[in-house]
């Protein structure tokens, strides 16, 4: 029986806010979607503070990479975005804005990011303070990578789970921490004292205040895959699927229709709710989600159409995932037009504790 699996980021909500009339949420598509569902399945995948946050990483480096631990991105991300081919450890160097808010320094990606004449001003300051640490700095189109021959022993959080947050110690783990706490406040002066920074206040632009190393990996074959084809928008994804099999026009950023590929399991990754869930920004949350139950629903008709039977739809919140099974031949049985069909529980699979 094949399937199709659709994690969606950030779905959960707090359940004090679930239950709040004036979130003004539209869940009639959710709930016609899920008709039929059995029961919600929970999965705690996040057992350590550094990976708060970026359950849905865990779950999909489970799922397509088959492995445990700390999911490794940077050096997938390298190769699916078609660069060439390094043995060295790899590390990808986000852009940091500092954003005060009551009293308190939270990072994000800037508004604007740093564009090509700006990387080129910061290029040689940047590159001899990483090299300091045992670092080559390393440029792939407008991306910033770090690589080194010995690993780093330390894992650090996924920016997308450290964006919309302050720095903590418990954003890092491992006998290095004391050393990125270093080469961070280096980065850091940098950038404080950079012509960039001066240009950019003098054109109302917001500031390059740090970087954000994380993913630090290295490229290797993974067991093969079940899976036929994966849509996600972040290419290290990508780069998992090709190393467990795939062939690159069957990985593709989301898109209204599955790439072409043989039968069997699909899987889409529809994230149009992680960034208002990150932020805690419920209206807009409320907003977005009639749009991403309707390009599940699209993408679920379309899988159904290549003989995929089962719709699994994984909720995914800070630390667990919440999983419903729906059987889309379970309907077409000559006594199915009889029975009541089951609703889905919306407190429990949207309901998250602890956010």
């Amino acid at each position: 029986m094949n399937s199709a699996y659709f994690l969606i980021p950030g779905l959960r909500l707090p359940k004090e806010v679930l239950k709040e009339p004036s979130l003004g949420a539209d869940f009639s598509s959710l709930l016609q979607l899920g008709e039929g569902a059995e029961e919600v399945i929970e999965q705690e995948l996040v057992h350590e503070t550094v990976l708060d946050g970026a359950a849905h990483i865990a779950w999909l480096w489970q799922v397509i990479a088959k492995r445990g631990g700390m999911p490794e991105t940077a050096a997938f991300e390298w190769e699916a975005d078609g660069g060439p081919a390094m043995g060295a450890e790899t590390w990808r160097l986000h852009t940091v804005h500092d954003a005060i808010i009551n009293g308190q320094t939270i990072l994000r990606s800037p508004k604007e990011e740093l564009s090509a004449e700006e990387r080129d001003e910061l290029h040689d300051e940047v590159l001899a303070c990483v090299r300091q640490f045992g670092f080559q700095l390393q440029q792939w189109a407008d991306r910033w990578y770090l690589t080194r021959n010995q690993d780093w022993n330390l894992v650090v959080r996924p920016w997308c789970a450290q964006k919309y947050r302050p720095f903590s110690t418990d954003s890092l783990s491992g006998a290095d921490e004391q050393a990125f706490i270093a080469l961070d406040e280096k980065l850091r002066a940098i950038l404080k004292k950079s012509d960039v920074n001066a240009k950019r206040l003098a054109q109302g632009l917001e500031t390059i205040d740090g970087f954000w190393p994380d993913g630090g990996s290295r490229r290797h074959l993974l067991k093969p895959s079940t899976i036929r084809a994966v849509m996600a928008n972040d290419s290290y994804v990508w780069g998992w699927a090709q190393n467990a099999g795939l062939l690159n026009f069957r990985t593709t950023a989301l898109k209204d229709n599955w790439p072409e590929a043989p039968e069997g399991d699909l899987l889409a990754v529809v994230d149009g709710l992680y960034e208002s869930y990150r932020q805690k920004d419920w209206s807009t949350w409320a907003q977005k989600l009639p749009d991403v139950i309707k390009t599940v629903t699209h993408l679920a008709d379309l899988a159904h159409a290549r003989r995929a039977t089962r719709l699994v739809l994984v909720a995914s919140g800070a630390r667990d995932t919440h999983t419903v099974v729906i059987d889309k031949n379970a309907t077409k049985s000559l006594f199915a037009r009889f029975k009541k069909k089951k609703t889905l529980n919306l407190e429990n699979f949207l309901g998250e504790t602890g956010l």
